[in-house]
């Protein structure tokens, strides 16, 4: 009973914090870009109308929609597409939307079951609710080693953050989806809610001045303050950089991820052109048993980090207090 109860009112506040963190990825992803770039002509693959080369090229809003296996929203977009000769406004549209959309899928699959969970719980719970508690217990708990018990405040947004690019990653390695994560304005959207979810929450705790002390890195006496005026910039630029690593990091695995898949699925098809049979080789599949490994592997990173950058930003004196330990500058 008492860790059912630990465990469900961040159940109960989840699908707030994934519609933040959709909000944010459907912001980052809003600049599209109108078309190629300038002296740069889309040229259409042979057998296909010359417009049509304008649609494939605008796929996730990054330029590169080719670079992708074939889904459900490139389909429909050649079906909406037709035999016209200029791009219809569905077909841009799917294309160019095309990693909202599938990120939008996986946040509301997210919401509708864990509002279900929170709003249905008992006291003798089915497998579903046992499942839900089983993953935030454990979720929970990998919090805790990181930041003590200040990570039950934490842990509706980290669980969040970790369900839905695990999800996200998931979704490439199945037929006809595709994965958000794979297209740098998703990741650089999650990493921008960590980011400011960060600085908001060290200046919430130490207020503007003790978060200014704290990029100064804690300045005890004469010396350190005056190694603080070097410091101070440093810690700034790093606060920036986390960041861009964090949705660099993502981005690279989950895209070569995907892309290595297609390629495979090309030299599979190929293979088998001779026999002119609608099917190929499956030489993806040991792939994509990996890319199952690297897809928790990138959530668990992303989500470890994020935890770690929470707990450096809480007030020292509080922060030593919940791992028992005297107070000491990071």
């Amino acid at each position: 009973m008492r860790r059912r109860n630990r465990i469900l009112p961040p159940i109960r506040a989840l699908w707030l914090a994934a519609a933040l963190v959709c909000g944010a990825v459907a912001v980052a992803c809003a600049q599209e870009h109108a078309g190629p770039p300038a002296g740069h002509e889309a040229v259409a693959p042979s057998g296909e109308p010359e417009g049509a080369a304008t649609v494939h090229g605008e796929a996730a809003g990054e330029g590169h929609g080719e670079e992708h296996a074939v889904n459900l929203v490139t389909l429909v977009a050649k079906l909406a597409q037709g035999g016209r000769p200029e791009p219809t406004r569905a077909a841009t549209f799917l294309m160019r939307f095309q990693a909202q959309l599938f990120a939008a899928l996986v946040a509301i699959v997210l919401i509708t079951v864990l509002s279900r969970v929170a709003a249905k719980r008992t006291d003798h719970p089915g497998r579903l609710q046992a499942a839900v508690e089983m993953m935030f217990d454990g979720l929970y708990g990998l919090f805790r080693s990181v930041m003590g018990p200040a990570a039950r405040a934490y842990t509706p947004y980290l669980g969040t953050l970790f369900l839905f690019i695990l999800f996200n990653n998931l979704l490439g390695m199945v037929p006809l989806m595709f994965a958000a994560t794979s297209v740098l304005n998703t990741t650089i959207g999650l990493a921008l809610c960590t980011f400011f979810y960060v600085q908001g929450i060290g200046i919430r705790k130490n207020g503007v001045l003790g978060y200014l002390h704290h990029l100064a890195g804690s300045p005890r006496n004469g010396m350190e303050w005056g190694f603080s005026l070097l410091l101070f910039p440093l810690h700034v630029l790093g606060e920036f950089i986390k960041p861009m690593s964090l949705s660099l990091r993502l981005y690279g695995n989950i895209f070569g991820e995907e892309k290595l898949v297609a390629t495979f699925i090309v030299l599979g098809a190929g293979m088998l052109a001779g026999l002119h049979v609608p099917v190929g080789l499956p030489i993806q599949v040991p792939l994509m048993f990996l890319g199952l490994l690297t897809s928790v592997i990138q959530a668990l990173v992303f989500t470890l980090l994020s935890t770690v950058y929470i707990a450096l930003m809480l007030p020292h004196q509080e922060h030593a207090e919940e791992h028992g330990a005297p107070a000491h500058a990071h």
